[in-house]
């Protein structure tokens, strides 16, 4: 008799476990489903145009998105023509690339990148191919030691502890935000508004970041000598190295020169001259004086950034 009443208790605690669990295994088949990383990959509900607008939707969302994204996408489909880089490489057109040089390059520009994490992306795509020729895209606002970090671990994470992807919150945010937009089929729900803010904001959000890139400045020797072994690296094994410093609106500099770092800034720009060929697009041309031609004071719009592709695509012209 008790055993028997036993056993009906631990079946009742059973089937309540069960009944209390239905949401989770709801939520991890609709994470099946969405898939908003393509982690997976094996149902394509939502289409990649949608994951990629959903991933830029925010400033939080932006760098640990790209970074998941890029890694998913190049571990499965690795490429010997690579660009790594941040932010402002960020819309680097391949198709345009493509177009050009006839050769196949995969853009690894992560926003957010800092150079460590621009470095180690370089030795992940070593790791998983031959590479044949890459271009960092550089800037001078984080080639400062007190600009030290690294976003890696938002893509190693999931490599090295995959079950994360069912249980991770930021997933989830990003699975609802997939979902709404294809429930909807408004992909504007995911896109993000700051390219579209008023140039009064937009100018004040710049300074704002000109403050938080150079309020501090220390000489990064580290990244200096990170970046000697990967030339070195590349000499070795026959990679073609070159680094692209993008367009900056004029006021940039103005910023530095009043800050007294535009010596820094010339350093920066040998430094990268000893370790390959470098093209300077942020040089005192009439087009990197007119606001228009950015969104804020770091980003080029597409219009300057085709130029600036056009140029080392098609012409090969190194400054």
């Amino acid at each position: 008799m008790y055993t028997s009443n036993f056993n009906m208790t631990f079946l009742g605690y059973i089937k309540k476990i069960i009944l209390f669990l239905i949401p989770v295994y709801i939520y991890w088949v609709a994470v099946f489903i969405i898939d908003p990383y393509e982690f997976i990959n094996v149902s394509h509900w939502i289409d990649s145009k949608t994951k990629i607008a959903a991933i830029n939707r925010s400033d939080e969302a932006s760098p640990r998105g790209n970074i998941l994204w890029k890694y998913i996408e190049f571990n499965r489909a690795p490429k010997s023509h690579v660009i790594f880089g941040d932010s402002q490489g960020r819309k680097i057109s391949v198709e345009l690339i493509r177009e050009y040089s006839g050769k196949e390059y995969f853009n690894f520009c992560i926003p957010g990148a800092s150079y460590e994490t621009i470095i180690q992306n370089f030795w992940h795509a070593a790791g998983k191919t031959k590479l044949e020729k890459v271009y960092f895209q550089v800037g001078f606002m984080n080639y400062n030691a007190c600009r030290s970090y690294s976003i890696n671990h938002f893509a190693e994470d999931y490599f090295k502890r995959p079950f994360l992807y069912f249980t991770n919150r930021e997933i989830a945010f990003d699975s609802y935000y997939n979902l709404i937009a294809r429930i909807t089929g408004d992909i504007d729900i995911v896109d993000n508004k700051y390219n579209k803010l008023p140039y009064p904001q937009l100018d004040s959000l710049s300074k704002n970041y000109l403050n938080m890139f150079f309020n501090d400045y220390r000489y990064p020797i580290k990244i200096k000598n990170e970046l000697g072994k990967i030339a070195d690296y590349c000499a070795t094994n026959n990679i073609e190295l070159s680094f692209i410093i993008l367009p900056n609106y004029r006021h940039v500099h103005d910023y530095l020169t009043a800050k007294g770092l535009a010596e820094r800034e010339l350093l920066f720009k040998t430094d990268l001259s000893v370790l390959g060929k470098v093209y300077d697009f942020d040089t005192d041309v009439p087009e990197n004086h007119v606001r228009e031609n950015f969104i804020d004071y770091f980003h080029p719009r597409e219009n300057l950034l085709d130029r600036c592709i056009e140029k080392i695509w098609k012409q090969e012209l190194a400054y």
